[in-house]
């Protein structure tokens, strides 16, 4: 991952002696103690096992690169008769292989038959991302889709976890566990973007969030545990004997001698290795080569425990790098490809397509993108390849299955409407469609089954010589989990209206939502947000909502304007613009409120023109500025908090508050104090920051020297983010539904009228749950699959029935084999994941 073109492997190894000179003193983890601890010495009848992988792949490094080092590893293999190595590539590299270079691949193949036993496959993800900032599916189709690319073009797969960067979070354990590997090497070798807690014991259990366990050999306490390290025996592994490393592995034995049996790990790029070592230590009884299936045969069963909460995993991302746009489209991607997934399923389950060839082929185009090179090396390259096929096969499959279930809805005789929820509960909001109808329509009514709907015309599209007009209207939809409404649009003199409830005062700038009261400010922003029914004051008294950063190495705060004059005022809703400048850079900014929600949604327009953005410096290998980001180009709010003010944000498969900062989370962040608090809602900013002054801002931007490689940011860029203020305590807010129905819209089509035989409402499931979130509905081997997950932290039982007919739930692990739950499938404990075969009786 480190050496892009922009950086040569020399200044690389200097790069990381400076990091370890740096960090003198090691980073304790979070985390208790375990019980338990290796104290036993290492004698001469113990060897210290060595374990090394090979970092690679394709994405950064191409197929010269692959087999350039894949030569080198066989040769030593031949030199070396007790030399054992491994392959960490991401999967994506096989499939690869398998389509354009059959020749490297029978290749690779036929070494791993003639070395079997001293060469083997590590790989464990199909993209090698960062796991704590992809999404709850995301996590488990890395892992799934490698394992069966593994599978299918080797005919194996690992049985033990190893990851060269950081793919490691509290909820891991349960995942691995699902997937039936039976260990986890608990190690980030490459430690830039986060590192685990660590432990003075040879093996223990790793417990995770939920309570699952597997089998770890950890991160030794002393052996590298801060931003920007390499373990300390990665380091022996990849520089010894040479300028960069004098310490041998004796000396990491007699440092570790109380730990029995001792573990040395790389797991690093292919260039990085030494043969010196390989040398020196061949033949040596006191030193055992192995490969990853061998560790737990050899180690005792595991006795300690490694109780890890979501802290415990330091992590940090260069928010704003690129401009965010890989993670705010890697966003979009996996939106895009949830929503498709369970419309094409649902599809199937109606008698259509089940689309699992294109599906798979939009996961993988997403999950390749998601490779941590890609997003933190600004390969953008790569990123604008395969974010827009994921995106481009979603899409058609969203409208095919949209067209599919409209085809068999009840219709109006002008147009019919259909809108489908894709989330796991109902859902009550004001949506927008565009419908065609023929010039000579002047009224018409909107139903749903014989009940009128109020509807508002928003806008009409009329065309000189044209026999139809488009028509933009808004309606308020109450719609179940997982449902599909068909809306009529009929023929009427009788139109009903829906009731005005916001209003908007010009002069006084003030805005009044059945919420909020807002005072915008003349300066841009607002004054002021208070709760209309209790009047609490939401935000200090003071102005907020503005953008800040360091401009060309000046601190700047922006100044603008609300336009008044275009404020498009609904009855049920309101949408404002401001324009003004922060330094040189102009901006847009678009609010939106509407009657049926608290949220308040943004859209910011920046037009950049190579402006230095964030901490200015002369180092073009510049680290710490990029993590900086209380100085990056942000939007800030000040929120009325007290003492307690802490942190919160979700993470894969969890919540947690956090004292921490920087508040780093997938879909939403918080501050709250126990009796309010304020949310950002993102679409890919994941990152922000309680800070000094006491505000909360969201990093939007950075475009300074960043050590991979500098993006200096022109052109124009778009950020989609939103405010959720909210009284009493944080876990009765609602946040993580709120946040996922922000990223999560219905999917709306219009369409001539459908045959009726799904009625005006196909519900297939019935669905209830306080905090058992629908995380995927998919079909594998044209079988239907549906997965949940606990999302509070406490005990929750899932209503879940299949209503078109008889149908069996049948549990099953996260390789779809089928379980024998010891309790009530449907009895999910804390931050518990399950999942479901549903096998549905085709003859009644």
């Amino acid at each position: 991952m480190r050496t892009k073109a922009h950086v040569n492997s020399s200044t690389l190894l200097i790069l990381i002696i400076f990091f370890i000179s740096f960090f003198s003193t090691e980073i304790k983890g979070q985390v208790a103690e375990s019980p338990q601890k290796g104290n036993a010495a290492n004698t001469a009848s113990t060897p210290m096992y060595l374990l090394t992988y090979d970092h690679g792949g394709l994405v950064l490094w191409g197929t010269d690169h692959f087999a350039k080092y894949l030569g080198s590893a066989i040769n030593w293999l031949d030199k070396y008769p007790e030399f054992k190595i491994g392959l960490d590539n991401e999967a994506y590299t096989y499939d690869f292989l398998r389509q354009h270079d059959t020749t490297l691949l029978k290749e690779l193949r036929g070494y791993l038959n003639k070395y079997k036993g001293r060469f083997g496959i590590g790989t464990c993800t199909y993209g090698q991302p960062l796991s704590q900032f992809i999404n709850e599916e995301s996590n488990i189709r890395q892992i799934g889709y490698a394992l069966e690319t593994d599978l299918s073009v080797f005919q194996y797969r690992p049985s033990v976890y190893l990851m060269s960067e950081h793919a490691m979070h509290s909820q891991i354990p349960q995942i691995l566990k699902g997937f039936g590997f039976k260990g986890a090497i608990m190690r980030t070798h490459f430690m830039m973007y986060g590192y685990n807690p660590t432990y003075d014991s040879p093996v223990g259990w790793w417990i995770g969030r939920d309570g699952s366990r597997v089998p770890a050999v950890p991160t030794y306490k002393g052996e590298g545990s801060g931003f920007g390290w390499v373990t300390e025996d990665n380091l022996i592994l990849t520089r010894y004997p040479g300028p960069e490393c004098e310490e041998p592995l004796e000396a990491f034995r007699e440092k570790f001698s109380g730990i029995t049996p001792l573990l040395a790990t790389r797991a690093d790029d292919s260039g990085l290795r030494q043969e010196g070592l390989v040398k020196k230590y061949n033949g040596n009884p006191d030193f055992k080569w192995i490969l990853l299936d061998e560790i737990f045969p050899n180690f005792p069963a595991p006795t300690d425990e490694f109780k890890t909460l979501p802290d415990d995993f330091h992590v940090r991302m260069p928010w704003g790098y690129c401009g965010n746009e890989i993670w705010n489209m890697s966003r979009q991607a996996e939106v895009k490809i949830l929503t498709a997934e369970r419309l094409a399923a649902l599809e199937s389950l109606s008698g259509g397509e089940n689309h699992e060839v294109s599906l798979q082929k939009s996961w993988k185009n997403l999950l390749v993108a998601q490779h941590h090179d890609i997003q933190i090396c600004g390969i953008l390259e790569d990123s604008r390849k395969f974010l827009p096929a994921s995106i481009g096969i979603s899409d058609s499959i969203i409208r095919t299955s949209m067209n599919f279930m409209s085809s068999r809805i009840n219709g109006g005789n002008l147009a019919q409407i259909t809108v489908f929820n894709p989330s796991s509960w109902s859902r009550s909001e004001w949506i927008s469609v565009k419908v065609t109808l023929a010039a000579n329509i002047h009224n018409f009514s909107v139903k749903k089954g014989e009940k009128q709907v109020p509807y508002e015309i928003l806008s009409t599209d009329k065309q000189p010589g044209n026999k139809t007009n488009y028509i933009r209207l808004s309606f308020k939809v109450d719609i179940p989990p997982l449902t599909f409404q068909s809306f009529s649009v009929v023929s009427s003199n009788v139109i009903q209206s829906p009731p005005k409830t916001i209003e908007f005062d010009k002069d006084s700038l003030k805005i009044v939502t059945p919420f909020w009261i807002i005072k915008l400010d003349k300066n841009g922003g607002f004054s002021s947000i208070s709760n209309r029914v209790t009047g609490k004051a939401m935000l200090q008294n003071r102005r907020s909502g503005y953008f800040e950063g360091v401009i060309d190495g000046h601190p700047m705060v922006s100044s603008g304007k609300w336009d008044t004059d275009s404020v498009i005022l609904n009855k049920n809703q309101i949408l404002l613009h401001e324009e003004g400048n922060i330094g040189s850079i102009p901006y847009q900014i678009e609010m939106r409120l509407n009657d049926a929600s608290p949220r308040i949604d943004f859209i910011a327009k920046l037009h950049l023109s190579n402006e230095k953005i964030g901490r200015v410096t002369e180092n073009k290998r510049e680290v710490a500025s990029a993590f900086l980001h209380e100085e990056k180009l942000r939007f800030k709010v000040f929120p009325y908090l007290g003492i307690g003010t802490t942190g919160i944000r979700d993470l894969p498969f969890t919540i947690a508050e956090t004292e921490n900062k920087y508040i780093e989370g997938n879909y939403w962040t918080a501050l709250a104090d126990g009796h309010s608090g304020i949310a950002f809602f993102n679409h890919g900013n994941m990152g922000s920051v309680h800070e000094d002054d006491g505000s909360f801002s969201i990093p939007l931007a950075y475009s300074m020297f960043y050590i991979w490689k500098t993006v200096i940011l022109e052109g124009d860029f778009t950020y989609e983010f939103a405010l959720y203020p909210f009284e009493g305590k944080w876990d009765n807010a609602g946040l993580h539904h709120e946040a996922l129905n922000y990223n999560f819209p219905v999917i709306i089509s219009s369409s001539k009228k459908g045959s009726g035989a799904l009625g005006d409402q196909f519900q297939p499931f019935d669905i209830e749950s306080r905090n058992v979130i629908l995380s995927a509905l998919y079909t594998q081997g044209g079988k239907p699959f549906i997965r949940f997950y606990e999302s509070q932290g406490s005990e929750d039982v899932l209503k879940l029935e299949f209503q078109p007919g008889p149908a069996r739930l049948t549990e099953v692990d996260l390789s779809g084999n089928e379980q024998d739950s010891g309790n009530s499938p449907l009895l999910f404990l804390p931050w518990q994941i399950k999942t479901f075969r549903l096998d549905v009786d085709k003859n009644k």
